[in-house]
């Protein structure tokens, strides 16, 4: 049984829509108390569901190129590369990966001048870095911000006891 249940859900969804809604602005389109929305938005806050952050929109910088970046590394470096790929300021993700590739990462641009820098002057000066392969993104349809549990994730019962 999922500790969440179709209050919460509806709470998330409101506040992935517009974070900075109030709770008596929430309160009114879910048709509940104020103090149950903010009770239950502190607990959220509190066990981590929901974490209260500025997402920056990249475009607006002048940012508009984003790549996907596969790299192999030797992974008697794995600590040292990871370090060194967190501190670059053009990366925006990185996660340590399965099969083929050891790291995945993406990085913003402001053209494909500074990609070529990066990839030739940056990446590749990583202790570490044997070799990657880089994918255009041309457009990102759906970013991770925008994810929401899906309702198997929630107790949506009979909406008693919400």
């Amino acid at each position: 049984m999922s500790r969440f249940n179709r209050v919460d859900k509806a709470i998330i969804e409101c506040l992935n829509k517009d974070a900075r809604a109030s709770s008596a602005e929430i309160a009114r389109e879910l048709g509940i108390a104020e103090r149950t929305v903010r009770y239950r938005i502190q607990r959220l806050a509190e066990q981590n569901v929901i974490r209260p952050i500025t997402v920056v929109n990249p475009a607006s910088f002048g940012y508009n190129l984003a790549v996907d970046i596969f790299c192999e590394v030797d992974l008697e470096y794995q600590n040292q590369t990871i370090d060194a790929l967190l501190s670059l300021p053009e990366v925006t993700y990185v996660a340590i990966s399965t099969g083929d590739q050891d790291i995945i990462l993406q990085a913003i641009f402001k053209n494909s001048d500074e990609v070529h820098d990066f990839i030739t002057h940056k990446l590749h000066q990583v202790p570490g870095m044997r070799r990657t392969r880089t994918v255009l993104v041309p457009r990102i349809l759906k970013d991770t911000y925008q994810w929401l549990p899906p309702d198997d994730a929630y107790d949506l019962g009979n909406g008693k006891n919400d």
